[in-house]
C-alpha cells in the first residue's frame, strides 16, 4: 500500500495517519492546543452493559430511536470556545472511551441528530479536546448529539485493538482486517440510540486521516447499509480492504442519503490512497464530493474543524 511505502521512505514520526499537525490558516486554531487537556478524562466501564449484532438490514429513512435514560458519566470535562464553556461527559461503550455533548437544553428538539468524530493517529484531537472545542459548539447549538470516539487502543482507528503502541513502525499487517474496530463503533452507535431519542438517519459521522481510513476501508463497507448518513472525510481514506462493499450501494433505497465528502491537499503524502478512495466509492455509486486543497501537505488544514462545516452544509441541504 501507498501508506506504508511512504512511511518508510520518509520515517514519519506517527506516520500511518497522524490527524494533528496544526492547521495552516490563521483565521483559524483547529488543532492549535492539541495535546493539552482542557478537561479531566477518566472513564472505565460505564455503558458497556449494551451494544448489538449490527445485522444486515438497514434503518428506516424517518424515525428516531425513543431511547432513554442517557449514559453514566465516569467524568467530565469542560472546553471553551467562543468565551462559552461546554461541558462534556466522559463514558465507555466497547473500550471505546466517548466525550459526549449534549445540545441545548429548554429549547432542543427531540428527536436529535447523532454527530461521531474518529481523531486520526495519536489521538491527540481526542485527548487534548481539540476535537470537542472546534465541533461541539456547533452541535450544542443545532439539536445534535455531539460524540469525540477514542480508539480502543487509545492510538489508531485503522490499526488492530491489540497494537497500543503509537509509532511510525505499523505495517500493512497491522490493519485491522478482522474489522474489530469497525464493530466496536456499531455497539457504540446503538448504544446511544437506546439512550437517547436520536433520528436514525442521517447519522454525522466525522474523520480525520486514520479515522478516515476506517470509515472508508472498514466501516462503511461492512455496515454502511446499517448506519446511513453523512461522512465527512479530513486528510484520509482508503479503498474497502475487502475489495468490495458488503451491500448493493446501487439500490438507492439501501444507500439512503449516505454521501461522502473528501477534503484533502494536493500535496498529501497519502494522495494516492486517498483518490483510490474516491474512485472505488465513485465507481460503488455512492454520491460523494471532492475539496482539493491547493498546496496542502497531509492535514495542514482545518480538518478538525471543518467536518462540523460539511455537517451543517449537509444538514441545510436536506
Amino acid at each position: 500500500m501507498h501508506r506504508f511505502l511512504v512511511a518508510a521512505l520518509l520515517t514519519l514520526s506517527l506516520a500511518a495517519c497522524s490527524d494533528d499537525p496544526d492547521p495552516v490558516p490563521p483565521t483559524t486554531d483547529g488543532g492549535a492546543d492539541a495535546g493539552i487537556p482542557d478537561g479531566a478524562d477518566g472513564g472505565s466501564d460505564a455503558g458497556t452493559d449494551a451494544g448489538s449484532d449490527a445485522g444486515t438490514e438497514p434503518f428506516p429513512d424517518a424515525g428516531s430511536s425513543h431511547g432513554t435514560g442517557k449514559l453514566p458519566c465516569d467524568s467530565t470535562g469542560t472546553v471553551v470556545a467562543d468565551n462559552q464553556t461546554y461541558t462534556f461527559c466522559v463514558a465507555q461503550v466497547a473500550g471505546v472511551e466517548l466525550k459526549i455533548v449534549e445540545p441545548r437544553t429548554g429549547i432542543v428538539a427531540v428527536p436529535l441528530n447523532l454527530a461521531i468524530y474518529l481523531h486520526g493517529d495519536g489521538a491527540r484531537a481526542h485527548t487534548g479536546n481539540t476535537a470537542p472545542r472546534l465541533q461541539a459548539p456547533w452541535a450544542f447549538d443545532h439539536d445534535t448529539l455531539y460524540v469525540s470516539a477514542l480508539a480502543p487502543n487509545k492510538c489508531a482507528w485503522w490499526t488492530k485493538p491489540t497494537l497500543t503502541t503509537c509509532s511510525d513502525t505499523a505495517t500493512e499487517a497491522d490493519r485491522d482486517i478482522a474489522g474489530d474496530n469497525a464493530r466496536a463503533l456499531t455497539e457504540v452507535i446503538d448504544t446511544l440510540r437506546k439512550r437517547w431519542d436520536l433520528n436514525n438517519e442521517p447519522i454525522l459521522f466525522g474523520g480525520s486521516s486514520g479515522g478516515a481510513v476506517l470509515l472508508t476501508a472498514s466501516f462503511l463497507p461492512k455496515y454502511g447499509n446499517r448506519y446511513r448518513g453523512v461522512y465527512a472525510l479530513g486528510c484520509g481514506g482508503e479503498a474497502p480492504w475487502s475489495g468490495s462493499l458488503d451491500w448493493d450501494s446501487t439500490r438507492p433505497e439501501v444507500r439512503g442519503p449516505t454521501k461522502l465528502f473528501y477534503s484533502y491537499g494536493d500535496q498529501d503524502e497519502y494522495l494516492t490512497d486517498i483518490r483510490a478512495s474516491v474512485t472505488a466509492y465513485r465507481g460503488y455509486s455512492v454520491p460523494l464530493e471532492e475539496n482539493v486543497i491547493a498546496g496542502a501537505a497531509h492535514c495542514a488544514f482545518d480538518h478538525i474543524g471543518g467536518v462540523k462545516d460539511i455537517w451543517a452544509g449537509a444538514l441545510d441541504a436536506r
